[in-house]
Formats: C-alpha cells, structure tokens, sequence
C-alpha cells in the first residue's frame, strides 16, 4: 500500500479545510488548516502519491455533464458555476497545480456521495470497516477529508467507482457496507 490524502478544501481561508493523510489503511494525519501554505507544505512534507479532493477541478457555468450524470444516480452535487462554488473551484485548482508539479496524482471526489455510494450508513461504520482508528472527535472538514482518502486509497487500488462524462471525472467508493 502507499500513501494517499484527502482533502476538504473551503472556498476561502477565512474558513477551515480538512486533510487527512493515509498510509497502509493507518491514519497518520489528520486536522483543519486555514492557508494554503498549510495545506500545500503539510501535503508535500507528507509525500502522498495521490490525493483526493473534494472540489470541482473544472469550471462550467452551471452544472457539468458529469454532475448532472451524478444527479441522474441520485447523488446531490452542486453546480460549479455558483459564486461561491466558484471560488472554491479556483482554488481547489491552485492547490492541483501545485501539487501535480510534485508529481502527486490529483482526482476529484464528493465525500457525501462517496459515504453513499459504500452503502454504509455513518461516517463511523464506514471507518469501523476500513479499521481506520481515529483517536479524536472529528469537525465535518475533517470526516469528509478522511472519506476523500479513502476514496485516493481505492483509486490507487484500482477499486473506485467512476463516474465520468466529457468534462470530468468523479471517484467514489465501492460498495463497502452491506
């Protein structure tokens, strides 16, 4: 197994964004960071060879074929042409570059579709079946960033659900829950 990251950016530092990190299906980190040079130094000092994040990695007007392909399967995605989504879209693309220029495989994912698409009904019997042991209460940046990497740690398996149309493709988990 090798390491992967998720992360749950904001839109903006003004608010937090979750990054958690994985290896060999063990937790070595996990917190909320405000700044980009938090998140871009923290994910380079940790060397994941993908990383998950929950974000638009490109741009539409409204929603894209591949959201409203994920709106067809029932998942709730929303669209990234909103203002807001907007400037979470522009950055989660800075936080891409810079990555890819480290040679870490950035994919993008939709943690609440991605809890779904497991068939687990929490965030908790989710980890309980990963045997994911977390030692701390977790804010929802944080839960969603560790569910991103799990959906890194399938991708790098080979076992991801893909969800793919012209203008992207969205990683989700296989069904892991009965």
């Amino acid at each position: 197994m090798v390491r992967v990251a998720g992360l749950d950016p904001a839109g903006t530092p003004k608010r937090y964004s979750g990054l958690a990190v994985l290896d060999d299906n063990r937790l070595i980190y996990i917190n909320k960071l405000r700044h980009d040079y938090e998140i871009v130094n923290t994910v380079l000092s940790l060397k994941p060879v993908v990383i998950a994040i929950d974000s638009p990695l490109s741009y539409a007007n409204t929603y894209r074929e591949v959201d409203l392909k994920m709106k067809r399967m029932g998942y709730k995605v929303l669209p990234p042409g909103w203002r807001a989504m907007r400037m979470l879209v522009e950055r989660s693309l800075r936080f891409k570059e810079l990555f890819e220029k480290n040679r870490i495989v950035v994919i993008e994912t939709h943690p609440y579709s991605a809890l779904k698409s497991s068939g687990c009904s929490s965030h908790d019997e989710l980890f309980s079946r990963e045997n994911i042991k977390i030692d701390k209460l977790l804010s929802r940046d944080e839960y969603d960033a560790l569910i991103a990497a799990l959906v890194a740690k399938y991708y790098v398996e080979g076992k991801v659900l893909i969800v793919s149309a012209r203008d992207g493709i969205i990683y989700l988990l296989p069904r892991i829950c009965s």
